[in-house]
């Protein structure tokens, strides 16, 4: 349990509205999946239209790394992508109050012998990127590997932040702020199993360019630094919906051979490799709406304008 999960939140009127949100996302966590999923269909017409600014940014994004597609596909991405952000909150509420019988019934695991065959050899990174359901895909994983830590980005506001780790704490047994990099060292020397996605932009101080969908992306070195600290594996995890049958998949592939090899670049090129292919199965799914390009190589124009 971290320390931002056990410290009070502040209960002052100027967080009055932080606690009203908190209490609207247990009550949601405890709707029934048909109803979030019918919900999230007029949600999604809403947020396509008032987020104009991360609308760009998610178009522009869908356009480069799909340049071989017409317009008429990627607007269909881009429209399945808000009702997957949509359907996204309900996701999250579900994974944090929703009852570890029902999470069960709204999942699937694919891989374990993977997962247990890595466990042989010590500590495990089960390396994901940020998908929509990302936070079920947390949840399946410590119904898969249970123990298993996860590393989060703290939040400004400190009521959500109490509110996501003490739901949080049901599942994951550890939390780790992605600054306790020793902490983490420690957990996996000892065998831990991790949920991680580094895939996201933190600017050029920590990252390195490597390739991902064609384009030169900054990419954090600390994936690569973090598997040689903790001598652990690394198994990429990837969760996905199903809106056939209304059921999360987490696919836990093998762990990665030959890895790291010593060649910095190629290692983060392998692992956006990885993620890309993954990604192209379900490209709705993607969060899009992170300015992921938004560091670029010397001499580059802007992204996003």
């Amino acid at each position: 349990m971290t320390s931002a999960e056990k410290s009070r939140p502040p209960i002052t009127p100027r967080f009055w509205p932080s606690w009203l949100a908190v209490g609207i996302m247990w009550l949601l966590g405890k709707t029934p999946q048909v109803f979030g999923l019918a919900v999230s269909v007029p949600m999604a017409w809403v947020l396509l239209r008032l987020l104009k600014r991360r609308r760009f940014i998610a178009q522009r994004n869908i356009e480069r790394c799909f340049p071989g597609k017409d317009d008429a596909w990627r607007d269909r991405v881009l429209r399945q992508h808000f009702r997957a952000l949509a359907r996204m909150v309900f996701e999250s509420c579900w994974s944090w109050s929703a009852s570890p019988r029902r999470l069960r019934r709204m999942s699937r695991i694919e891989g374990m012998e993977n997962i247990e065959r890595a466990k042989e050899q010590g500590g495990v990174i089960f390396i994901t990127a940020h998908v929509t359901c990302i936070e079920m895909g947390g949840r399946i994983t410590a119904f898969a590997a249970p123990h298993s830590g996860l590393v989060y980005r703290p939040l400004k506001n400190p009521v959500i932040e109490w509110y996501q780790n003490r739901c949080r704490a049901r599942y994951p047994s550890q939390s780790f702020s992605k600054r306790d990099l020793r902490g983490l060292v420690r957990f996996l020397r000892k065998g831990g199993t991790l949920w991680y996605a580094p895939d996201q932009d933190f600017g050029p101080e920590r990252s390195q360019f490597a390739p991902f969908f064609g384009i030169e992306t900054a990419t954090l070195e600390a994936t690569v630094k973090l598997v040689e600290m903790g001598r652990s594996s690394v198994v990429p995890m990837f969760p996905v919906y199903d809106q056939k049958t209304r059921r999360y998949t987490a696919t836990f592939d093998a762990a990665l051979e030959n890895f790291p090899s010593g060649n910095l670049r190629e290692d983060l090129a392998r692992i956006n490799g990885i993620f890309e292919e993954k990604i192209r199965k379900a490209p709705e799914q993607y969060w899009w709406i992170h300015r992921r390009f938004k560091t670029r190589p010397e001499g580059e124009p802007p992204f996003y304008e």
